[in-house]
């Protein structure tokens, strides 16, 4: 799939997750807005990565969560780059508290940055794309969509929110803009300590893994675990494939949700 003259902006692309999003854009041919929020080393540092595949990379930072700072992003986005045809929502947080520890303030916080802010930057953004003709927006998820995780509410429900949020959009913006969910379950990034950290919050505690062959045993069934290469690739298919995929909510998980 090659995403030539296209133009790719990524929130929370600047490391982790978000990183292996953006090179695989720019690998794809796309020139790449990296957007990050108080991590300029990290952005710079993918700033070179784009550069060395011969593309262009712009880094903006901003707020997701503060509405003023998206609009202020896609117009630096129309100032620098004539056009946007393809924004990834991947920023995102993680707040953890058992339901009677929940605060209002972690509550928001969710909220604000995984829900409000793509609401309004998908607003802006559709604005700018619809004058070159149309765009891709895909937002990732996550697996919060499918499971339940009790001391990760908010979280869930925002993200459940934003899958939703994909599909109203895709009728709204219809038939210029396509836009779609992707539902990954846990991603080894590499950061073993992280990864595991994150895989017993979720409850996978009890999960046996083989991280040689990139599997791990859930209810006694051997599944794969994914890469962020692999969410990757199939953002990159996304962002190229044709107007007829549209408001669709994809799990990516090796089959996780269908035990």
């Amino acid at each position: 799939m090659r995403l030539d003259g296209k133009v790719a902006l990524v929130t929370g692309g600047a490391y982790r997750v978000g990183q292996y999003l953006s090179l695989a854009l720019a690998e794809a041919g796309a020139d790449v807005v990296v957007n990050h929020w108080k991590t300029p080393e990290h952005a710079a540092k993918t700033k070179k990565m784009v550069e060395d595949m011969g593309q262009r990379c712009l880094i903006v930072e901003a707020d997701v969560s503060d509405i003023e700072m998206c609009n202020a992003m896609i117009g630096t986005v129309e100032k620098k780059c004539s056009r946007l045809d393809i924004l990834v929502h991947n920023a995102g947080n993680f707040n953890q508290a058992p339901f009677f520890e929940m605060t209002e303030d972690l509550w928001d916080n969710s909220m604000n940055l995984i829900l409000k802010g793509p609401f309004f930057l998908s607003q802006s953004a559709a604005k700018l794309m619809q004058k070159n003709g149309g765009g891709k927006i895909i937002a990732i998820v996550g697996n919060s969509y499918f499971e339940n995780w009790p001391d990760f509410i908010p979280h869930a429900i925002a993200k459940t929110g934003l899958a939703k949020l994909m599909q109203e959009l895709a009728v709204a913006l219809s038939p210029y803009i396509q836009c779609n969910a992707i539902c990954p379950a846990t991603i080894l990034t590499g950061d073993d300590g992280k990864d595991a950290a994150q895989r017993a919050a979720r409850g996978e505690e009890g999960g046996i893994n083989d991280q040689e062959r990139d599997v791990y045993i859930e209810r006694g069934v051997t599944l794969h675990r994914g890469k962020p290469e692999e969410l990757a690739e199939l953002v990159v298919y996304l962002s190229g494939c044709s107007a007829y995929m549209n408001g669709a909510i994809l799990p990516l998980d090796g089959g996780k949700t269908i035990l």
